[in-house]
């Protein structure tokens, strides 16, 4: 028998009203039909059996999902396969309360836990008799049948819902709760023993892995690694067991968001097709979830150099199915260049009228066959001087007829308004760099509700109604402006896009470069992370120190194998506009770091 359902456990107190009604009923086992489980296959008499942890853990989790007891569940998905169920649970103790935490591998049926005291770590209590009762291993199984994923059950499902309602209005109906107690108890229980005969309806735990009352332990290097951190939080809050809220991937998401639009090749061509293993940001999402669920199109995205912006807009651009346009500003850009420009005329050109041009001698000896060569009119009487004054005119009108349409610059539209005559997404860039005060506003007709803007042709462009205009910018670096009001007050979502701290700059440059060695890494980002700070306490400005000089500088590395060499030429090149403050960077934060690393 497993060690969370050994006879010793089925002896313990019940908690109450559960404990009131069996002893109403001088029995703690049922075989009231609807008591018993579908997945109770007892050839006769069958019956359900009130388990005190089981029950304890059902209340527990109720009270976490109703937000009375701290704690949490969530999963990690990876590839759109949970990998771990994961949960915290907050128990009271004579000093305050502790935080126990587990997870749980529906793929070999392995739970792991640990419990956190303050900044202390200690293994999870041992299972036994005298010992701790395995609550929280039932805790997260009533989770994991609750969830959406193969271990959901229908029939606990509803059973539990019932029972919380009841719990959640103070028990109006006790027998009724006690008899949805009796069926989430039996279900829970021949689904876990079960489990082999049961198939796909069972829950896979491996008992023999707590046989002797201890909990294998999830070690502490992999808690700082965020080895078991969800990616998506179902109930309540995680405190240790940081939760990367929408940390999902590309390929996780796809299905969920793809709009599939009807696109030309030309329009198919221009969809961003990123990595699928590419994380979503939780901006992105949310700005998705906006565009499905509402009739918001026009977004702002600020934050530094590095931070994903326009990664961001790529993603949404892929995940929707839209057609990604870029519009880059520049200091000189104007309300002229926001809706057209003018670029040389690289087109092919209607074929020249070639004219044969008489000789010099063939005008003076017969000026009438020199001037019908040309026209096709042959007049006998005309006079030199005359045929000479016609040849000139012919000349003269044929080269204006060539030169008329060879124009040497054309004006094309802008991908701003390329990209609102069809779905798309288009992106404006760094608008904050404008000198020119208000240029943005002409824009405003586009982000209204009526959506239209007038070109300097005169034609009206309605701005469609699937089209997202998501602007990029930053607002703390030199030549940077802040926005009109009339423009801003047009954004419906505004993102502030902090920048990215060590541990998620290693999870991002690992899903881009080749490099083993996790630690390594995030020395190199803790590095980067004292830079930025050293650069903010010493009011450095004109530089620029974040995600991408920090994959430079690990780029850099593995071509050169000089950790030294390669920071000076990305890390510290970028960080700092003069020499000295350079030269401190260097000597004051980066060598100290990595002398021994360079001596090894």
């Amino acid at each position: 028998m497993m060690k969370i359902f050994e006879n010793w456990t089925f002896t313990r107190i019940l908690p109450e009203p559960f404990a009131g009604v069996a002893a109403n009923r001088g029995k703690k086992d049922t075989t009231e039909a609807s008591c018993i489980s579908v997945h109770n296959h007892m050839s006769r008499m069958k019956r359900a059996t009130l388990h005190a942890s089981t029950l304890k853990a059902l209340l527990a989790v109720s009270a976490i999902i109703r937000g009375d007891q701290e704690g949490a569940f969530g999963v990690q998905t990876v590839s759109g396969t949970v990998k771990w169920y994961c949960m915290e649970y907050a128990k009271p103790v004579a000093a305050g309360s502790e935080i126990r935490i587990g997870v749980y591998h529906p793929q070999d049926g392995k739970w792991k836990g640990i419990v956190k005291n303050g900044t202390t770590l200690a293994a999870y209590p041992q299972i036994g008799e005298r010992g701790a009762s395995g609550r929280e291993i039932i805790m997260m199984f009533i989770f994991a049948s609750l969830a959406e994923g193969s271990l959901h059950d229908d029939e606990f499902s509803k059973a539990f819902l019932l029972l919380n309602d009841e719990i959640k209005n103070g028990y109006p109906d006790a027998d009724k709760a006690t008899d949805l107690a009796f069926l989430c108890c039996d279900n829970l229980y021949r689904r876990i023993v079960n489990s082999a005969s049961l198939g796909e309806s069972g829950i896979l735990f491996d008992g023999d892995s707590i046989a002797s009352g201890n909990v294998p332990l999830i070690l502490t290097s992999q808690l700082a690694d965020g080895d078991y951190n969800p990616t998506e939080t179902i109930y309540g809050k995680f405190q240790v067991l940081e939760c990367k809220d929408c940390e999902r991937t590309i390929a996780e998401l796809k299905e969920q968001y793809d709009r599939k639009f009807e696109l030309t090749d030309e329009e198919k061509n221009l969809v961003p097709k990123l990595p699928e293993k590419y994380n979503v940001s939780s901006e992105a999402q949310e700005i998705m979830d906006a565009v499905i669920n509402s009739p918001m199109r026009v977004f702002l995205s600020v934050g530094e150099a590095g931070t994903g912006k326009t990664t961001n807009a790529k993603i949404i651009a892929q995940l929707l199915g839209l057609p990604y346009y870029a519009f880059t500003c520049s200091e000189g850009t104007d309300e002229v260049d926001l809706v057209s420009s003018m670029v040389p005329n690289t087109g092919e050109r209607p074929g020249k009228i070639q004219i044969p041009i008489p000789t010099y001698q063939d005008l003076i000896m017969d000026p009438a066959s020199a001037l019908a060569q040309i026209c096709g009119l042959y007049d006998n009487e005309i006079s030199e001087e005359e045929a000479f004054r016609k040849i000139l005119t012919m000349f003269y009108q044929n080269g204006f007829e060539n030169g008329k349409d060879d124009k040497k610059f054309v004006m094309v539209e802008s991908p701003i308004v390329t990209g609102c005559r069809r779905p798309s997404l288009v992106e404006i860039q760094e608008p904050s760099v404008i000198t020119k005060p208000g240029t943005l506003v002409k824009l405003n007709g586009l982000l209204d509700e009526g959506a239209a803007i007038t070109l300097t042709s005169g034609e009206v462009v309605k701005r469609h109604p699937d089209t997202v205009i998501l602007i990029t910018t930053n607002m703390g670096y030199k030549g940077c402006r802040g926005f009109n009001e009339s423009v801003l007050s047009r954004m419906r979502m505004v993102h502030y896009l902090e920048p990215l701290n060590a541990e998620a700059m290693v999870a991002r440059v690992k899903k881009k470069v080749k490099f083993d060695d996790k630690t390594f890494l995030k020395k190199m980002a803790d590095i980067v992370c004292e830079v930025q700070k050293h650069c903010n306490t010493e009011m450095i400005t004109g530089g620029v120190c974040g995600y991408r000089e920090y994959e430079d500088w690990v780029w850099a590395y593995l071509i050169q194998k000089d950790i030294l060499k390669a920071a000076k030429c990305t890390l510290v090149a970028k960080a700092a506009p003069e020499p000295e403050e350079r030269e401190e960077i260097y000597k004051k934060l980066v060598i100290p770091a990595f002398t021994e690393a360079q001596a090894a």
